[in-house]
């Protein structure tokens, strides 16, 4: 895009791309809450919680297969063109690298956007370099972009996040802002809003003349844990602002305060990388005409209602088989003081009556009473790719361990190409951390050949990938099998392996390996060494 000169007509400019990108934000906040109530609860926003959540662990299930935090592992790999040099870097870089993902807590960050993000249908993470790099999971509901039906946000010329600020934290961040009191003069200020009104009240109707609320509304009198955050300090609306600037080849950062004060308007090489963006999009299931993708949770919907009902119905049958309904023919009276007489222990119930007699009206229940049930989760599992072997369940047929290895490598397919979409925005957010490292960080490291170099001298030509599928459990077996069987062929040698296999005390093992190695070679020179001492020996004894 190409941005005004003007400074009045750039805050137009400005203004107006935010509107622009803001405009499906309130519509999908609406769908967001609905998804995540039935996330949290397995019900709607209205509907009271329930008996039984199937969502929850079958999202948490799902998420286990598509992302390890604990197996994950990179490797950098060069493009054709660089220097076959650059290799002997590699190995320090890529334990920097992963070292550097840990120690920012950016494994733990990454699987509960994922968590979320098969919730909603999109989340983001956001890296910050500040003392350091910080990764933050932002809520697709705070991000807008310039066009939804353009799919990838490196495809998009203008995007937004809207953050809220307390006043005193502001005031801390401009602190070299030349006109810092100036601009906190200007801002509007307003408490964060928070809904003092149940949900189910404020979707009825109210009438504009008259307060008073008419209509029916399910509410837990006892009160539930909604997790929702509550915040008593006002806060101040942020709104930031990515566009690309035609003229710099470059995105423009630009920071605004409610109302429409522009406090920062810069390049974003001054904050980030030149041509990057420091949001990162992780989408399980993307969708070519809508940005935002697919919800997971969406298509279990209608499943998650079919089980309520179903386990509503079957709980208010057992009940009736417990106290079932009672017929009192020929009884007069009061029949519910009768009733109560025969529902009481040692209760006594008499009548002058002829032909009086009571009778209970209990239902039969069924011998598969529970069997749609069953057939409603597995529905779950068919919608969302997990079959039976997946979960750790026993199929009929099986007769051996590698039948059961095949059927499971079989029916994992579905999973495993979800796996990989998760691992490309796995790898984009590695590959944005090597490169913050390569800009903002002085270490030294060694190559192999003990040679001292800096993450700046590194070739630019590199992106990181996931090291053999690691970041999905439903590869390792495969990776297992085939680190053993190039270790067979003697195609890799015993370090290699122990690389492939990443056991437990990895650095230790590597040692001990060298240390054992390099025994077996003293032993092996000193055998060598011992017939020629005696041959030489032989001689010059016969002389003596």
């Amino acid at each position: 895009m190409r941005i005004p000169d003007d400074p009045i007509q750039r805050e137009y400019f400005y203004s107006d791309l935010v509107d622009k990108c803001s405009v499906s934000i309130q519509e999908r906040t609406g769908t967001y809450d609905s998804l995540r109530s039935y996330y949290l609860f397995g019900a709607g926003l209205d509907a009271p919680p329930a008996y039984y959540n199937k969502i929850y662990p079958h999202i948490d299930q799902l998420s286990s297969f598509l992302y390890s935090a604990e197996t994950t592992r990179f490797t950098i790999a060069l493009g054709a063109s660089v220097n076959s040099h650059e290799q002997t870097k590699i190995p320090s870089l890529t334990g920097a690298l992963n070292d550097d993902w840990l120690n920012s807590n950016a494994d733990q960050v990454f699987a509960q956007a994922l968590n979320w993000a098969l919730c909603y249908n999109s989340t983001f993470i956001k890296l910050i370099q500040k003392n350091g790099l910080h990764p933050y999971m932002v809520d697709p509901r705070c991000i807008g972009v310039y066009r939804e039906d353009t799919p990838h946000t490196d495809r998009q010329e203008a995007l937004v996040q809207i953050y809220y600020i307390t006043r005193s934290e502001l005031y801390a961040r401009l602190y070299s802002h030349p006109q810092r009191e100036a601009l906190l003069a200007r801002l509007q200020m307003g408490a964060s809003q928070e809904n003092q009104v149940p949900d189910g009240i404020q979707r009825l109707i109210l009438s504009a003349t008259d307060p008073t609320m008419y209509g029916n509304v399910n509410l837990n009198i006892a009160g539930m844990q909604q997790y929702k955050a509550r915040v008593a300090e006002d806060t101040i609306k942020m709104t930031e602002l990515w566009v690309w600037n035609d003229n710099t080849d470059d995105y423009q950062c630009v920071t605004i305060a409610d109302p429409n004060v522009i406090i920062y308007d810069r390049p974003g090489e001054s904050m980030f990388l030149k041509g990057e963006l420091p949001f990162i999009q992780l989408c399980p299931t993307p969708q070519y005409d809508y940005y935002w993708g697919q919800s997971e949770v969406q298509r279990l919907v209608f499943l998650q209602d079919m089980r309520n009902k179903r386990v509503s119905e079957i709980l208010d049958l057992l009940s009736k088989q417990v106290a079932p309904p009672t017929a009192l023919m020929g009884f007069t009276g009061i029949l519910d003081e009768k009733n109560f007489a025969l529902n009481r222990a040692a209760g006594l119930l008499a009548t002058d009556m002829p032909n009086a007699k009571v009778e209970q009206l209990a239902p039969s229940i069924p011998n598969d009473l529970f069997r749609e049930i069953v057939e409603i989760d597995n529905m779950f599992a068919e919608a969302s790719g997990i079959v039976s072997v997946l979960q750790g369940r026993g199929e009929t047929g099986v007769r051996s361990a590698g039948h059961a290895s095949q059927l499971a490598r079989m029916g994992a397919s579905r999973a495993k190409r979800r796996a990989l979409v998760v691992e490309d925005a796995l790898e984009k957010v590695a590959t944005i951390y090597l490169k913050l490292m390569m800009k903002y960080e002085d270490r030294r490291y060694l190559d192999v050949n003990d040679i001292p170099f800096i993450a700046s001298q590194f070739t630019e030509d590199f992106v990181v990938k996931v090291d053999a599928h690691s970041n999905s459990p439903i590869f390792m077996e495969d990776t297992r099998d085939l680190a053993f069987n190039l270790f067979k062929a003697n195609a890799i040698s015993r370090e290699r392996l122990i690389d492939l296999l990443e056991p437990p005390m990895k650095q230790l093992l590597k040692d001990d390996l060298k240390k054992m190695e390099l025994q077996a070679k003293e032993q092996a020179a000193s055998q060598m060494g011992e017939p020629n001492m005696a041959s030489s020996a032989g001689p010059a004894a016969s002389i003596m």
